[in-house]
């Protein structure tokens, strides 16, 4: 709930900044001026950055090989009020049957969600006064800290510059609604969630819904400033975006990197590249504006190969694990430890049960049932005989795309599977012109033309920044402005649950 809350409240007020949102109460007590924080970069280009404090909370000062603290000179101002209410409802009918579904509240009326961090201030370090204070100081590049870091070849160092704090007690609460309706003969259950976050002047709450109250100061935000650092331990800060940092790299290093662009033997590459298939770079860039969805097809070949080991499965084990991937749609924290625990075992570590801590029955029993599913044994930490470097690959893939999807959007996404519409939209760019058209009759996508379908699937587009329109003649499908990677995002996980229940009765 704390993760959605912060989430929400940088998409409103800081979409594509440089605010990292703070993902639990637990960083947020770290969230310290100058701790020391590790950037790890991420194999697929529409990957976010992740962001991870030292288990000690290190400062700068500790992690300098002259002694003494490094003390800031901070800057404090107010940053913003931030009160936001708003609804979102979609309906339609589908078979003379009712179907609703909402962003955040499922249910056939429209409920109003609330965000209210009231007052927030901004705690700065003043950067210039911090560059003349550490000038003729160096990393400590035996310090633990740096070390493990300086071993992972594609990891940064950061220092944390900024942060945004709230002033006042707030209050987090969740409800969850289930709507049901008929469909086929059977019901298509909807699961989805409100999050509430309201500001009160008292210490008494009698919201039966409240879950967790926030003290100030409590960060929800912060930013970072990159360190590049030289074989000695001198170091810059990168104070320009086009500046990255990191590690200097030795002649050796970069003579032995893979054809990915990775040096560590460790890293995904030994498990991404499948066949000679090519790689999405850490550099590629975002989709065009206004492009058909036809554009996306180039991409989607090569994973709808990586995709093509899920037939491998037998039929039941496919059912299985597709049935329980729908599942863990209603829930998109669910879905971020999920994929948290694949990449890690892809890097080959043994992630272990400490990453599912903060999930619930059922959601993490789903967790373990599916990665045996997949050849992993959760529990013993260790692959299963039936272990496939290639299946763990391909779903590495799959898990990475729906991680990167709004919530709202992972729930529509789950109501699509319901209804049946994965082979029809993943006809879509395939059938659709370079100016993103094609005829309304088009036989591939007659489980489109319901008037309640279509908005359902409307929708579905507009949350991963796509337009989707239909006259009496034709269709068309194009991205939005500056749509970044979520049309991308949106057609990898559509292939790959395809790929699941392809040539299956479901």
């Amino acid at each position: 709930m704390f993760a959605t809350a912060t989430k929400n409240f940088l998409r409103d007020i800081d979409a594509g900044g440089e605010l990292i949102s703070v993902s639990s109460l637990n960083d947020s007590d770290k969230t310290q001026l100058l701790s020391v924080v590790a950037k790890k970069r991420r194999f697929w280009c529409w990957q976010k950055p992740k962001y991870f404090f030292s288990s000690c909370a290190c400062l700068l000062g500790d992690v300098l090989t002259e002694e003494g603290p490094v003390k800031p000179v901070v800057v404090e101002s107010e940053f913003v009020k931030y009160e936001d209410k708003y609804s979102d409802t979609i309906q339609g009918n589908v078979d003379a049957e009712f179907v609703a579904i909402q962003g955040n509240v499922g249910g056939s009326e429209k409920v109003e969600s609330q965000f209210s961090f009231g007052t927030l201030r901004k705690q700065e370090v003043d950067m210039q006064h911090l560059m003349k204070d550490v000038q003729n100081r160096k990393i400590n590049l035996q310090h633990p800290f740096i070390e493990q870091l300086h071993e992972n070849k594609n990891d940064i160092l950061c220092v944390l510059k900024e942060k945004i704090v709230t002033t006042q007690k707030c209050v987090i609460s969740q409800q969850t609604q289930i709507e049901e309706t008929c469909k086929l003969g059977g019901k298509l259950c909807v699961k989805t969630k409100a999050v509430k976050v309201q500001v009160t002047e008292s210490g008494n709450v009698k919201d039966e819904n409240t879950v967790l109250e926030i003290p100030p100061p409590t960060a929800i935000a912060y930013s970072v400033v990159e360190l590049y650092v030289k074989h000695d331990g001198h170091f810059e800060f990168c104070l320009l975006s086009e500046k990255q940092g990191g590690f200097e790299k030795k002649l050796s290093e970069r003579s032995i990197c893979t054809s990915s662009g990775f040096c560590d033997s460790r890293s995904l590459c030994d498990f991404d590249v499948v066949d000679g298939l090519r790689d999405v770079s850490l550099d590629s860039k975002p989709l065009p504006s206004n492009a058909a969805i036809s554009f996306l097809k180039p991409d989607l070949l090569q994973f709808t190969k990586r995709f093509a080991v899920f037939q491998e499965l037998p039929e039941s084990q496919r059912e299985e694990l597709y049935n329980l991937l729908c599942e863990v749609l209603d829930d998109g924290q669910t879905v971020a430890q999920l994929q948290t625990v694949v990449e890690e075992i892809c890097l080959g570590s043994k992630p272990g049960l400490p990453f599912l801590s903060e999930l619930k029955s059922p959601q993490k029993e789903h967790v373990q049932k599916i990665l045996s599913l997949v050849g992993y044994d959760l529990h013993n930490q260790k692959p299963t005989q039936q272990c496939k470097k290639h299946l763990m690959a391909a779903f590495h893939v799959l898990t990475s795309a729906l991680d990167e999807m709004p919530d709202t959007a992972l729930t529509i996404f789950g109501a699509c599977c319901k209804l049946h519409l994965l082979p029809a939209l993943c006809a879509l760019p395939n059938i659709t012109s370079d100016e993103g058209l094609c005829s309304r009759t088009e036989p591939l996508l007659s489980d489109l033309i319901d008037q309640g379908t279509f908005q359902i699937v409307q929708r579905l587009f507009s949350l991963c920044n796509m337009k989707l329109e239909m006259n009496e003649k034709v269709m068309c499908a194009i991205t939005f402005k500056d749509p970044g990677f979520l049309p991308l995002v949106l057609y990898i996980a559509l292939s790959g649950f395809h790929a699941l229940i392809k040539n299956l009765r479901i």
